[in-house]
């Protein structure tokens, strides 16, 4: 299956909706007449209630600004005291001597339904304004006013005394807090004096100004250090065998170029430290400047030695022999200079080596120096983080003080201005009608419960019914193809006797049913390769028999030599549609061995032959075992194009069983919509074991129960049938005497809505 397909399967229908309607209104509309039942009977039963209400408005003067959050404050104060329990049941008691027995002695009827709603309206003229609504739902007006006259007055009592004791208990909450936060506050301050004493901050907060100063200047003889450091190393393998002027000079550079980061933080510590700070690192550069200009006079006048020894030797060996005694003591001086200067150089390159190690002595001992400051620094900023901490505790606390104490000026303010004030807007009133029940409301609520309740009992009864409705029921659900469907036909006496309606009723939906069912059986017999086809079904009074006939007629008409086999040989009732005799029959010809075209008898119908049952017998069973049933049923093939069998149920005897195991016959199954189930169908089926099933035809649609949508919906290959050809519909456009019928209006309207509605609605099937 593709997954378009798939898709097609899964995708929500609402024809399978439309056709729940259809076939289960019923159920639908008995629900809801029972909730409207209902609706009005509680109408009629039950007690009338009144509403009772009341409104008060409580307000300030003009000189008086209360903000808007204040206000509603005001107002929810005021309706959680109408709300309280106390304040009904002292109410209750007052009202209860009064009121007991004309109530009749019941005392929940003493305690209404008490509702209270407020809303402020900002500032109006000048006022500061807060409605609060009351209301009494009962069935006693004349107790309700009563009660909300009663509740007007306690309020206004409570409402005094109320005032006079939150000024007196807001005041002394709120003095009561200024004191214990002043007390904090005093504690908060002496902490933070105690720990700059103890803590020494004013030392500890210096020391670490200069400890900060002294790590850059560590960080800086470090950093000079180490550039040395690595300048040594990277010249160290190639002065090596140098001269000591040259191992001289590049030490010299090195120190130099080591010196410039020293320098220059030196120079800018003028303007950013303090001269205790730059006064390290400006003797350290004096000290390496002496010794960079320092030069070694010895080995200054050795060389001026050597270069004038070597120009005297040059200048008489143009007039001496190599051998003369002067060039050998020349030479031999040379060579003596040479060799010192030759130690010079390896004293220099040892002190380069040594310079090296010191170097690397040093950079260890200013790392440890550096270590321990650090941790004196941090355990100084340490000591100042939780100063300030405690610095914002005591900041804290005097934000708060400062809060509470202009609540209390406000507080003392508006007490001394008095300017709350209580009046009653809209007198205590009853409604002249009542307000429950509400005939509307009642009503839409039955509408909804009921049409929903009757609904959902029909989805139910629709998911769970199990009996074959549709041709996805007999193909996906019983797994075998779908030939046709027959719709429910019952006119003149087709209750009392079987009999043909394509003749007698050519032109009704059923006769064009059978039409096209024809197409379809006779394309699945000659794929097949049979003409023996055996029509049963799982149980009576299926429309197996009516189904035979007429389908053996259609098969006639369309010129084919049929053969129509009354099979079912213990009721066998297809001689009466012929107006025959059973006797005799199948049955003599069976037991008697007798050829079968003595029985077999010509029809008014052209092309149709007949055989009965023959005489009743009741080992039926037994006769066709004893039968060579592939001979039989051979001869009789090959004498007729089709052979047609009226079978009796699969589940009443087993001679179906025994007619469908010849490999000649092929079995056309028959079953009546919305009666017979598919768990019976299936069981049925099995009980045929392997023989070859052609299809079901889905006998007795009620189409005059389902709408033409649902119908394509349920049977796309046959939903012509509700349009075209309904039952006793003329679709003739000229009458038997070839005269052009003519429409009137009405009809012309409505044929033009169905094929608007057709070709709007149905599927492309």
């Amino acid at each position: 299956m593709s997954p378009a397909e798939n898709f097609e399967e899964k995708k929500v229908d609402p024809r399978v909706y439309l056709g729940i309607l259809v076939f289960r209104w019923k159920l639908i509309v008995i629900c809801f007449l029972y909730a409207l039942a209902g609706a009005v009977l509680y109408l009629q039963i039950a007690p009338k209630e009144y509403e009772t209400t009341a409104q008060i408005m409580m307000y300030r003067d003009p000189s008086t600004q209360v903000d808007a959050v204040s206000r509603e404050s005001m107002g929810m104060l005021r309706t959680g005291l109408l709300e309280n329990e106390g304040f009904h049941e002292g109410i209750v008691d007052v009202l209860a001597k009064k009121w007991l027995k004309r109530l009749g002695g019941d005392v929940r009827e003493l305690k209404p339904r008490f509702s209270v709603s407020g809303r402020g309206v900002g500032v109006k003229e000048g006022m500061n304004e807060y409605f609060i609504t009351l209301s009494i739902r009962n069935t006693h007006p004349a107790y309700a006013r009563a009660y909300l006259d009663e509740a007007i007055r306690q309020f206004r009592e409570k409402r005094d005394l109320l005032k006079e004791d939150s000024y007196g208990s807001a005041a002394r909450l709120l003095e009561a807090e200024l004191a214990r936060l002043k007390e904090q506050i005093q504690v908060a301050e002496d902490d933070v004096i105690e720990f700059q004493r103890i803590n020494q901050m004013e030392y500890v907060q210096l020391k670490g100004a200069f400890e900060l100063g002294y790590l850059n200047q560590l960080m800086g003889r470090q950093q000079q250090l180490s550039t040395e450091k690595w300048m040594l190393e990277t010249q160290n393998p190639k002065l090596k065998g140098m001269s000591a002027d040259a191992i001289s000079s590049a030490v010299a550079m090195t120190r130099e170029t080591g010196r410039v980061g020293s320098l220059q933080q030196g120079d800018a510590g003028t303007g950013t430290a303090s001269e205790a700070e730059a006064a390290p690192a400006a003797k350290i550069s004096t000290v390496e400047s002496r010794e960079v200009a320092a030069i070694d006079p010895k080995r200054e006048e050795l060389n001026f030695r050597l270069k004038r020894l070597e120009q005297q030797r040059q200048e008489a060996a143009v007039n001496m022999q190599p051998d003369n005694p002067k060039l050998r003591a020349l030479d031999e001086e040379i060579k003596n200079i040479r060799q010192e200067l030759a130690l010079q150089a390896d004293m220099e390159y040892a002190k380069l080596e040594s310079r090296t190690t010191a170097i690397n002595l040093q950079l260890e001992a200013l790392e440890e120096a550096q270590r321990r400051w650090r941790n004196s620094y941090l355990l100084a900023g340490k000591k100042g983080a939780e100063l300030r901490n405690l610095q914002m505790v005591v900041s804290r606390l005097v934000g708060m003080y400062d809060t509470l104490y202009k609540r209390l000026n406000d507080l003392r303010v508006d007490q001394e201005i008095k300017g709350e004030h209580f009046t009653v807007v809209k007198p205590v009133k009853t409604s002249p009608a009542p307000v429950w029940p509400d005939p509307v409301k009642i009503l839409i609520m039955a509408l909804v419960g009921g049409l929903g309740v009757g609904f959902g009992l029909a989805m139910l009864s629709f998911f769970f019914d199990d009996k074959v409705q549709s041709m996805t029921d007999v193909e996906q659900n019983i797994g075998v193809p779908f030939l046709g469907g027959i719709p429910f036909w019952v006119h003149s006496d087709l209750v009392s006797r079987i009999r043909p309606i394509v003749s007698d009723e050519h032109r009704s939906g059923a006769a064009e049913a059978y039409r096209a069912l024809r197409t379809n059986v006779m394309a699945a017999v000659e794929k097949a390769g049979k003409k023996v086809v055996l029509i049963t079904s799982a149980d009576s009074k299926e429309g197996k028999t009516l189904t035979a006939l007429n389908l053996a007629i259609m098969i006639a008409k369309a010129g084919k030599r049929v053969l129509l086999m009354d099979m079912d040989l213990r009721r066998g009732v297809l001689h009466k549609s012929f107006e025959m005799e059973r006797s005799p029959g199948l049955i003599d010809v069976l037991r008697d061995k007798q050829p079968l075209s003595s029985i077999v008898r010509k029809t008014a119908h052209e092309n149709l032959w007949f055989a009965s049952a023959g005489t009743v017998d009741r080992n039926t069973s037994e006769l066709l075992h004893s039968v060579d049933l592939e001979h039989f049923l051979g001869e009789v093939a090959s004498a007729y194009d089709y052979v047609i069998m009226d079978t009796a149920p699969v589940l009443r005897v087993t001679d179906t069983v025994i007619l469908a195991g010849c490999s000649l016959a092929c079995v056309i199954y028959v079953a009546h919509a919305n009666r017979t189930s598919k768990p019976v169908i299936k069981y049925s089926l099995d009980m045929l074991g392997d023989s070859h099933v052609l299809g079901m035809i889905v006998n007795s649609i009620e189409m005059h129960r389902i709408s033409s949508l649902y119908y394509a919906y349920q049977y796309p290959n046959y939903a012509y049938y509700s349009y075209a050809y309904r039952y006793g519909y003329n679709y003739d456009l000229y009458d038997e005497h070839g005269r052009r019928q003519s429409l009137g209006p009405l009809k012309q309207w409505r044929r033009s809505l169905n094929r608007w509605f057709r070709n709007t609605f149905m599927p492309a099937e």
